[in-house]
Formats: C-alpha cells, structure tokens, sequence
C-alpha cells in the first residue's frame, strides 16, 4: 500500500518538476506571446517559486536561481518517495546520501558555471579583446561579487593585476571542484553505512 502511495506521489512531483522546467524555458523568450497557457502555468508553478525568493538567498546579481532551488527540493522528495516506492523503506543514511548528493550537485553546479565565465573573461583578457562590450561587464557584473570574496585570502592586503586574481579564481574553482568530489563521494559512503 505505502508504495503505491510512494509511486503515485513520485509521479506527481516529477511532473510538478517538469512544469516548473517549461516555466523556466518560458521566461526565457519574453517577448512570445503564450497567452492563457502561460498564465495558467505561472498560477500552478509561482506560488512555490515565490517562496524561495522570499525565504532563501537565491539570487546572484540579476540571476534568478529560485528555480533551480525549488527543483532540487522536489528532486530530493522525489529520490526518497522513489526509495519508498522500490524497497518499501527509507533509511536516514538514504536520505542523508541524497541530500549530500543534492547538495554536491548543486555547489558543483554553480563553481562549474562560475568557472566558465571566469575562463571566458581569463582568455579574452589574454587575447586582448576588447574589453568594454556589455557582454564582458555582464560578465564582470556575474564573477567579480564571487572573485572579491575567492581571491582575497590569497591576496593578505598586497595588491595583484586583474589577470593575476582571474588566475587565482579560477585555480581555487577547479581546486573546489576536485576535493569537493572527494569529499563528497566520501561523505556519501559514510552516511550509506547508517543501518537505521
């Protein structure tokens, strides 16, 4: 009984996921006209966005993440009901490595774009581009809020050029991302080994 239960409300949050996804996609061509569909999506998926931008620290900049936030909430419900619906059971060491997981997933995630952008600014900075386009202070305007806090306790109050501290950012980044799938992947052995 509890796993048909478990299977029916893995399915509905999946689908829940799926309508914030093309919420998400949809916002990205404003200028489209959807219509009734649009409203009827934002009125099912809004509500629950909304409470991430009011209650979490999700926005870097001009960047929204409230959804990304919201999905892996609803991924982390869906990976237990799913646990749920295969064995029956859930155990804390079960949920404790999904919610490692998730939270890898979502750390890698950001250090991986940020990482990106400052590879982009690294390179057009070395091959001289010009650097006054919107694109490169869009870019300036993502990363250096992240660059400041990275590259400071490397720095110990001396002073270092632009393309010396994009160096330090994005070897820190990289670094981030080896020992954080280290840890990770040990943390989550650890927490799989609580019987209960």
């Amino acid at each position: 009984m509890i796993q048909n239960i478990a299977r029916v409300a893995s399915t509905i949050v999946s689908l829940y996921m799926m309508l914030i996804f093309i919420r998400v996609i949809m916002t990205w061509f404003r200028g489209a006209g959807y219509g009734r569909a649009y409203e009827l999506l934002a009125s099912i998926t809004d509500p629950y966005l909304d409470w991430f931008r009011r209650n979490m620290p999700v926005r870097f900049g001009s960047m929204d993440f409230s959804a990304v936030a919201g999905i892996l909430v609803l991924g982390l419900a869906n990976n237990i009901l799913s646990q749920i619906a295969f064995t029956g059971t859930v155990t804390v060491g079960h949920v404790l490595v999904i919610i490692i997981a998730m939270l890898w997933s979502l750390v890698r995630f950001f250090t991986v774009i940020f990482l990106i952008i400052g590879v982009i600014r690294l390179v057009g900075l070395l091959s001289g581009l010009d650097q006054s386009g919107r694109f490169w202070g869009t870019m300036e305007q993502i990363m250096n809020p992240l660059l400041g806090v990275v590259v400071r306790p490397f720095l110990r109050g001396r002073f270092t050029g632009y393309q010396q501290s994009l160096l330090i950012y994005c070897g820190v980044l990289l670094a981030t991302l080896v020992v954080g799938q280290l840890a990770a992947t040990v943390l989550m052995r650890f927490a799989g080994m609580i019987p209960f």
